[in-house]
């Protein structure tokens, strides 16, 4: 074989390859989705929430790059955990979307015994806030916990669930967040996980922050991780768990894409996840 023929022969294998990398990379993954099922470990937990199971969805980003089919089916696989509580954390539709109520039509099927509860994200000031808030209000069982907080009782346990406006575009603050004695267990609801680094100084006592906005980087390469990570702290939040010494935080990868409708080593995401008192192991200390 000549030399000439030789590399024409690894320049079409090398084409082959990368077309076969790139149809997997809009064509599969982003449609993907993955259950992922934390346990997060959590010091002197109440013994009543032992055990609770949180549904966490976030980035929807509902359009042309994601189809209400895929975010439809993000939400069966949520409701089949039966989970406690449901967390939905922002960027509802894609940036030239009209409005919210295609995407919150498509989130029918969610329903949890402490709740469904949605807090915004700087995508959902883009379409628009104003009509965000209205829509919501409008779904039969979601409630909008912007700058809000709700305590439950579980069997004697006080568990709150608290939210934030966007942490970028919106004015998070949480003036109705009660006082650390009538809290077992406070859950944050923050669309940025930098949020997180305003928890020590401003909410005292956050025991646990789920958060989107990275999509994990959407693309990621081996050995180099992210190829853009849109958060402040981008070598502290990237997806997955962070224990930060005041709180816990857990980035969702997200259902949707954003700007390009790919995704590479990063599958979309619907996090089940489950509270225990347990110690960690060895292993993950």
């Amino acid at each position: 074989m000549s030399k000439h023929s030789l590399a024409r022969r690894l320049l079409s294998a090398t084409a082959l390859g990368a077309g076969a990398l790139g149809a997997y990379a809009f064509l599969v993954e982003p449609r993907w989705l993955e259950v992922t099922r934390p346990r997060i470990h959590v010091r002197g937990l109440h013994p009543s929430l032992e055990g609770l199971r949180i549904a966490l969805l976030t980035d929807m980003h509902a359009g042309a790059g994601t189809p209400l089919s895929l975010i439809r089916r993000a939400c069966r696989m949520a409701a089949a955990a039966k989970p406690d509580l449901i967390a939905l954390t922002g960027d509802f539709a894609a940036d030239d979307a009209p409005g919210f109520r295609e995407v919150l039509g498509a989130l029918a099927c969610l329903d949890a015994p402490l709740g469904v509860y949605a807090v915004p994200g700087n995508h959902d000031y883009l379409v628009g806030i104003e009509r965000w808030h209205e829509q919501i209000a409008e779904h039969p069982r979601i409630t909008d916990l912007t700058n809000a907080a709700v305590i439950h009782e579980v069997s004697g346990a006080r568990l709150c669930v608290a939210g934030v406006d966007d942490y970028s575009m919106g004015r998070p603050h949480l003036d109705s967040l009660p006082d650390p004695e009538r809290r077992d267990f406070t859950l944050l609801l923050a669309h940025d996980p930098d949020q997180a680094e305003r928890a020590r100084r401003d909410y005292d006592q956050v025991d646990l922050v789920l958060s989107g906005h990275t999509h994990g980087g959407q693309v990621r390469l081996p050995w180099v991780g992210a190829l853009r990570n849109p958060a402040q702290n981008e070598e502290l939040y990237e997806e997955g768990l962070r224990r930060r010494p005041w709180t816990q935080v857990y980035v969702s990868r997200g259902v949707g894409t954003v700007h390009l409708p790919v995704r590479f080593l990063c599958r979309p995401e619907v996090a089940i996840i489950e509270l225990t008192g347990a110690p960690r192991p060895p292993r993950d200390a």
